[in-house]
């Protein structure tokens, strides 16, 4: 695929260098113009390639015209820059209403305009001495209030449990946790929690008297007739309306958290947890009263719509900062809350745990989302975003489940070839089995793709009509199916070769023509390599056509590279020729125990140009088939066990000969052994008269690799043989261990000429 670019940049250039020649002919020979040459196009017309690139699609007219440079045109931008422009002018408008919707220079003309205008300031300092006056004092009668009820709230607190039984303690406030690894859950029986319910319900009541006092405290103030400019009355009414919605919301957030009152709690929280989130939701509160407050006097005092509009998404996104750094500093707790108990089992617990990792990053999504929605102008932000978030949680969820049983598909398709009854089945399943992990990247890359189309079309993107309806996008889709299937058929018939030729291996076997199966066994690595290099090579060119690639000149250019690369690499051509003649031959196979290029051992596997033998000691020799002048195979059809026996000059040679006839009688009449010789003992007799002794030889037939065998077991026999039958066996001891023999205290003899030397052997002839 590298190559594509150059391809491409020539079959541009391609009517240029046609359009030159010529003119460069008629003016070296006007009376002769010469034709133009027909070049054969790189990228084939009307494929995808074609439609992407655009070659073949400019009028014949317009060849004249010097072609733009290559990547300038359409390369790969066709589907970019008309999505492109649409998001940039999308964005671009975007930007602009969120940048005149947070635009403060109205209220800064607004600020300006009290060093100018005196009515402005005198209203501005009637409604601040309105606030002094009202506001201010009916906050310290709602703080006395509070204070005097203090105690009333602590024994609804003390009564939410009965004298004679202990508060329970909050689930986060235990120690230890159940066998499950969860933390216990704690019991409470209903009338428990009925008297708690009560009481909290009881202190809830009395939390409300003092916002009581202050609305009342207001409404007198009001009706006083103390407070005669309007903007003054419109502003303590705003203020003191935000006040009560704010104390209310603040105690109905403490009903239930309740952090200076455990036996009050509702929620299932521990203290700790209860009292951050009460602080978090009343700096929120006091954020959104005191802005509110900003706002509507700053209104009140003639602040233009816009102005205020501005105000108002600014102190917006102030609050949704907070909401989002309260979802951030909670997500560890709350995720814990949503994954449930550690040993839960099934789809719900599954699921839950997953989202239990996600979901605040969900959450920051949609607060920060919701306000860039809403201040850019989009209408019914609110329920927009909720739809996309829908959508994606929809989209995701039927993704998991597409995944789940598709991975659950594949299982049984491709099943563990251990638990699979018949007897060709599991290899042809393991083979399967192999190509599980690719099919599942694909099927997993498939279920992605669907699933990001799904979310573009729930978005309102008509994704699935545009791949439908659009000529490049359908081009490609059955460019990449086409090679897809191209692919997916070369697999098919490579397994298929492969499954047989390990079929024919076995059925050889079970025939017992275990030459000719260990001699296919031997080739099979050569022919799989050829087999497999013409399968790509077909595969490649076929997908390259199916995508537009104009394969003729391709195919050209590959052979002279391929003369280039044999010219090059000639004993890397030496080595396969040879090799291939010497498998042929079948002068080596693997398991065969041979001598090649001076070193010796067991063939392990051949292969297109080496042969490996594993050594005696162990040791792995990689020798290429041009190194190999002579090959040794020393377990090709029988072998012979070369006997060779030295017995003492006195001893008699017929008995020894009988005696050695009768031990290979012996083993050839045993089962184990009588399968590895396939003849008798032959002697040879008498071949040598030795320096300590007489030397007789022979041989026995065996099989292929059993002499080593049969010759050890010969000899360890002949051994216990000739000591039961007293032949002597001579050998030769050297003249240290002679000395030190004779040096022994109970090895020396008595004086005299005749004396005995007990303990040594006799002196060799």
């Amino acid at each position: 695929m590298r190559f594509l670019p150059i391809f491409a940049f020539l079959a541009m250039l391609a009517p240029a260098l046609g359009n030159a020649a010529p003119s460069a002919v008629a003016q070296h020979n006007p009376a002769q113009p010469a034709a133009p040459a027909k070049a054969t196009p790189t990228i084939i017309p009307g494929s995808p390639l074609a439609a992407l690139t655009g070659a073949g699609s400019q009028p014949a007219q317009a060849s004249a015209a010097q072609p733009a440079p290559f990547g300038t045109d359409e390369l790969a931008f066709a589907l970019s820059n008309v999505l492109g422009h649409e998001a940039t002018r999308t964005f671009d408008d975007f930007t602009d209403a969120l940048r005149r919707s947070t635009r403060l220079t109205p209220v800064l003309h607004w600020l300006q305009g009290f060093a100018t205008s005196a009515a402005r300031r005198t209203s501005a300092v009637a409604v601040l001495q309105a606030i002094a006056i009202a506001i201010l004092p009916g906050i310290a009668l709602d703080l006395a209030a509070r204070f005097l009820l203090g105690k009333p709230m602590a024994l609804c607190a003390r009564q939410g449990v009965s004298p004679r039984q202990a508060p329970p303690p909050c689930p986060d406030e235990l120690g230890g946790t159940d066998e499950t690894g969860a933390k216990p859950r704690v019991h409470i029986s209903f009338r428990a929690l009925f008297r708690r319910l009560g009481f909290a319900l009881l202190k809830f009541g009395l939390a409300l008297l003092p916002i009581a006092a202050f609305a009342v405290a207001e409404q007198l103030f009001l009706s006083s007739g103390l407070l005669t400019a309007r903007t003054a009355r419109l502003a303590v009414t705003g203020i003191a309306n935000a006040y009560i919605l704010a104390r209310l919301a603040q105690e109905i957030i403490c009903l239930p958290l309740a952090p200076a009152a455990p036996s009050l709690r509702l929620a299932r929280i521990s203290t700790a947890n209860a009292a951050w989130a009460m602080r978090r939701a009343s700096v929120l509160i006091a954020t959104i009263f005191v802005a509110f407050c900003l706002i509507s006097v700053s209104e009140i005092l003639g602040l233009p719509k816009d102005g205020a509009g501005a105000l108002i998404r600014i102190a917006a996104l102030i609050v949704h900062l907070e909401v989002a750094l309260a979802i951030w500093q909670s997500r560890r707790v709350i995720s814990r809350w949503i994954a449930g108990r550690p040993n839960a089992e099934g789809f719900i617990a599954g699921f839950r745990r997953r989202f239990a990792k996600i979901w605040y990053i969900i959450a920051l999504f949609y607060v920060l989302a919701l306000w860039v929605a809403w201040a850019g102008g989009v209408q019914n932000a609110l329920g927009v975003l909720l739809r996309a978030i829908l959508v994606v949680m929809a989209a995701l969820v039927l993704g998991r489940m597409a995944w789940t049983g598709s991975s659950t598909l594949l299982g049984r398709l491709f099943p563990d070839p251990a638990t699979t009854p018949g007897r060709g089945a599991p290899k042809f399943l393991l083979r399967a089995g192999t190509y599980n992990p690719l099919i599942r990247v694909l099927v997993r890359g498939a279920i992605a793709l669907l699933a990001l189309l799904l979310i573009l079309q729930g978005w309102g993107i008509n994704a699935f009509g545009w791949l439908l309806t659009n000529p490049l996008s359908r081009a490609w889709l059955g460019a990449v199916s086409a090679v897809a299937i191209t692919i997916t058929i070369a697999i098919v018939i490579w397994e298929c070769i492969i499954y047989q030729m390990e079929a024919r291996v076995d059925r050889l076997n079970a025939a017992g023509r275990t030459r000719q199966a260990m001699r296919l066994r031997t080739l099979s690595p050569i022919l799989r390599a050829g087999l497999g290099a013409v399968i790509v090579v077909l595969t490649l060119i076929i997908c390259l056509s199916r995508i537009g690639v104009n394969t003729t000149g391709l195919l050209a250019v590959s052979s002279v590279v391929g003369i280039a690369v044999g010219f090059g690499s000639q004993k890397l051509v030496q080595d396969i020729i040879t090799g291939l003649f010497l498998l042929f031959e079948d002068a080596i196979q693997v398991g065969d125990v041979a001598s090649v290029a001076g070193m010796s051992g067991t063939v392990e596997r051949v292969s297109i140009r080496t042969i490996r033998l594993r050594g005696g000691d162990g040791s792995i020799n990689i020798i290429p088939f041009s190194s190999v002048t002579i090959v040794t195979n020393q377990t090709r059809d029988f072998n012979y066990a070369q006997i060779s026996i030295m017995v003492g000059y006195h001893e008699d040679i017929e008995h020894v000969t009988a005696v050695l006839k009768e031990i290979g009688a012996k083993m050839r009449a045993e089962p184990t052994w009588g399968a590895m010789m396939r003849d008798d003992l032959q002697l040879f007799g008498l071949d040598a008269f030795g320096e300590l002794g007489l030397v007789l030889t022979g041989q026995i037939r065996t099989g292929p690799g059993q002499h080593w065998s049969v010759r050890r077991e010969f000899y360890g026999r002949v051994q216990k043989r000739f000591a039961e039958e007293g032949i002597e066996l001579p050998y030769r001891i050297s003249q240290n261990l002679r000395l030190d023999m004779a040096n022994k205290p109970e090895n020396l003899a008595p004086p005299g000429p005749q004396a005995a030397k007990p303990g040594l052997p006799p002196e060799p002839a």
